[in-house]
């Protein structure tokens, strides 16, 4: 199944830019351990016995390193915890210090342009070659790779099929007046940017001053249509189980969760194409422990580990030959992995600039406080 993807570029020299956080793990069984497809390479002796992470929760269970465990039974992964991109941002700029940073796109930028991580030996790396050359594009700046991509996912409109019978084939149902109380947005400048970006046909990473100022004027106007800006799945999912809200801004996980929890919900392929985010792990620019650090990276593109991610949390994983793993029908549709063109209908997100960055935050700052 997508053994197609294998050879997909996914374009992302073309795509916009949005972040994203990711939320709870689905409530689904863990998945049973997948046999090894190659045995790993000879590792060299840690010289630690410790290996920091700054991560975000819910990945620090050993089913989301399995293959590293295998091969250091003797080290012992310490993971911290950010909220938020911004938040996992700061702490690192701040000087946390952890040997691994994970972070989703289009944060990278920000990483490289302060010296807080370092290029990746990919040679080092058994499992580099099966990651397709868009995803390794992601983590690629001025042909220097700086991380590893892992986990992905979608951002789409959610809608309730049954109050929305004709269904939705646009980023513009978010401003359909015919929705109005019924519209939830996620609330984030980077988002808001990129649903206009699309709709309006803009290049997300050359926004003017002009354009802006339109992209705040339709957010203004929107806002009469919105019931609320969620900030975490659990209350949109509510919102939409019980019909408050009928089309949102989401990501493909309350898909998978409502999906199989029997509400009636379909995932939006727009026309303009959905939005899709990328998480990324980077290896500390002061690290001691970099040999060690890659060794927990390639791990990450392992079989098994990414048998749980997809299985588990209904994540999309960066190596497609390990799709066949995914049986459940609920998760084949919410990922689209029946669908071998979906990637190359898909905007990947893209860095952005830490001035253009402020500027979504403050467009989004002043939509909430407009009167």
């Amino acid at each position: 199944m997508l053994s197609v993807l294998l050879g997909v570029t996914l374009a992302l020299t073309a795509c916009q830019a949005a972040a994203t956080e990711p939320p709870p793990p689905a409530d689904q069984p863990t998945a049973a351990p997948a046999e090894p497809t190659s045995a790993p390479a000879e590792p060299a002796e840690p010289a630690a016995t410790e290996l920091s992470v700054l991560e975000w929760a819910y990945y620090e269970v050993p089913e989301m390193w399995v293959e590293f465990g295998q091969q250091y039974p003797e080290v012992t992964p310490i993971f911290n915890f950010g909220a938020s991109d911004p938040d996992i941002y700061a702490k690192y700029l701040a000087g946390s210090g952890e040997d691994l940073v994970h972070f989703y796109t289009p944060w990278l930028q920000f990483y490289v342009d302060e010296g807080l991580i370092q290029a990746i030996d990919t040679a080092k790396l058994t499992n580099w070659e099966k990651v397709p050359e868009g995803f390794r594009e992601s983590c690629t700046l001025d042909g220097v790779v700086y991380c590893v991509p892992w986990d992905w996912g979608f951002t789409s409109i959610l809608y309730r099929t049954d109050m929305v019978p004709e269904g939705v084939d646009s980023w513009d149902a978010l401003f359909d007046e015919r929705f109005a109380g019924h519209v939830s947005m996620w609330d984030s400048g980077d988002g808001a940017v990129t649903v206009t970006s699309y709709i309006l046909g803009y290049d997300e990473q050359n926004i003017s001053d002009e354009q802006l100022a339109e992209m705040k004027q339709m957010w203004i106007d929107q806002r009469d249509l919105n019931l609320f800006y969620w900030t975490d799945e659990p209350e949109l999912e509510a919102a939409i189980t019980s019909g408050d809200v009928w089309v949102a801004y989401a990501w493909n996980g309350a898909y998978y969760r409502l999906l199989s929890a029997g509400v009636p919900v379909a995932y939006a392929d727009p026309s303009e194409g959905r939005n899709s985010w990328i998480g990324q792990y980077a290896v500390s620019a002061t690290t001691e422990n970099y040999d060690l650090a890659l060794a927990f990276l390639d791990g990450k593109l392992g079989e098994q580990t990414a048998t749980h991610l997809l299985v588990d949390y209904a994540y999309g994983h960066v190596v497609p030959e390990y799709y066949d793993a995914v049986t459940d029908e609920a998760l084949i549709e919410a990922l689209s992995l029946n669908d071998p063109g979906i990637l190359e209908r898909t905007n990947f997100t893209l860095p952005i600039s830490a001035r253009d960055r402020d500027r979504f935050n403050q467009l989004w700052a002043e939509v909430k406080a407009a009167p």
